[in-house]
């Protein structure tokens, strides 16, 4: 038995003609499905597929045939059946009907063996036919998956370019970010540098303050003790009795007596001369204060000074003999840290 995807679909008029094709193709390996009339093949061809291959006979009505071969047009030329037309006119009607869409004319009376060889060449066009439709499908579908993957190439290309770029101005941006982190650090060391310099300064304007409140303070200790001293006392005494008698005597010489004018004047200048000694030795402490307070700030300021790093006090590393603190061959103050927190 021949496949069922070679069935056939007989259309003729006359019911023996009809049984001995049904015969001849039946007894070839065919499934046959005869029908009398094109207006039951139309039946059959619009409730499924008629098969690959329909046999016509030319008896049928000339308008019944043009309908049935308009009702065998399919979209895709796989599956259009083939037909094969059973012609009884001359060459100019068989190729009338072969423009008209027939696929091949056979003239009545036939041969059996012709008959039988052009229904096996139909099948095997038809079987060409649906695999080189098939190649296309293939073919189509294998344009539209490189058209795909061109496209996913495309995309993934333009990503890596993209990435690319963005490594390309992460990496400028690291090195600016790198580059402006070095001249923080240069500014910073700099800066310390600076700080560093000033903080001696200070601890040695500090050291010679200190020193400087450690004279004046010598100073007020001598003036006090000069107030102190019982001789002192005994001066202030002579200088107010000089202070008197000067008085006493510029009042004689404003209002003689009669006494001695020269006399008088030289006591004055005697008087005079003794006091301003007096004055002088007394205001001694005094006078050197008053030289020395427009220089420095008579302020006692106790300062302390803690390592930045580690919070311990510091101190100064010695004393030298004359008081101010020791120092290091480049002439820093040399300090040490306090023991403990």
């Amino acid at each position: 038995m021949a496949p069922a995807s070679e069935n056939i679909l007989l259309v003729a008029a006359e019911s023996a003609q009809r049984e001995s094709l049904r015969a001849l193709l039946q007894g070839a390996g065919h499934d046959v499905t005869p029908v009398d009339t094109a207006e039951n093949a139309v039946w059959i061809v619009r409730g499924g597929e008629p098969g690959p291959l329909v046999i016509l006979d030319d008896g049928l009505p000339d308008a019944a045939l043009r309908s049935l071969l308009t009702s065998l047009q399919a979209p895709s030329t796989a599956d259009k059946p083939r037909v094969l037309l059973l012609a009884r006119g001359d060459s100019a009607e068989h190729a009338l009907w072969l423009d008209r869409g027939v696929d091949d004319v056979i003239r009545v009376p036939w041969d059996d063996q012709e008959l039988l060889a052009r229904v096996r060449a139909q099948f095997r066009q038809k079987r060409a036919l649906g695999e080189m439709e098939r190649r296309v499908r293939n073919a189509e579908e294998s344009y539209q998956v490189s058209q795909t993957a061109f496209q996913a190439l495309a995309v993934t290309e333009k990503m890596t370019r993209d990435a690319f770029s963005r490594e390309r101005i992460l990496k400028f941006g690291v090195g600016a970010l790198l580059g402006l982190a070095l001249v923080i650090a240069g500014i910073f060391f700099a800066f310390s540098r600076k700080t560093e310099k000033e903080s001696r300064r200070a601890y040695t304007l500090i050291s010679q303050l200190e020193h400087s409140v450690q004279s004046e303070q010598q100073l007020l200790d001598s003036a006090r003790r000069l107030r102190k001293d019982p001789a002192n006392a005994d001066m202030l005494q002579q200088k107010e009795q000089l202070q008197q008698q000067t008085a006493d005597l510029r009042k004689k010489l404003s209002a003689p007596d009669g006494a001695d004018v020269t006399e008088l004047r030289h006591q004055l200048d005697e008087a005079t001369n003794r006091l301003t000694k007096l004055e002088g030795s007394s205001q001694e402490a005094e006078s050197v204060i008053r030289d020395y307070a427009p220089s420095v700030c008579l302020l006692h300021v106790s300062v302390a000074f803690n390592e930045k790093d580690t919070g311990k006090r510091l101190r100064y590393g010695g004393i030298n003999s004359d008081g101010s603190p020791l120092k290091d061959s480049d002439g820093n103050t040399v300090y040490t840290r306090r023991p403990g927190p």
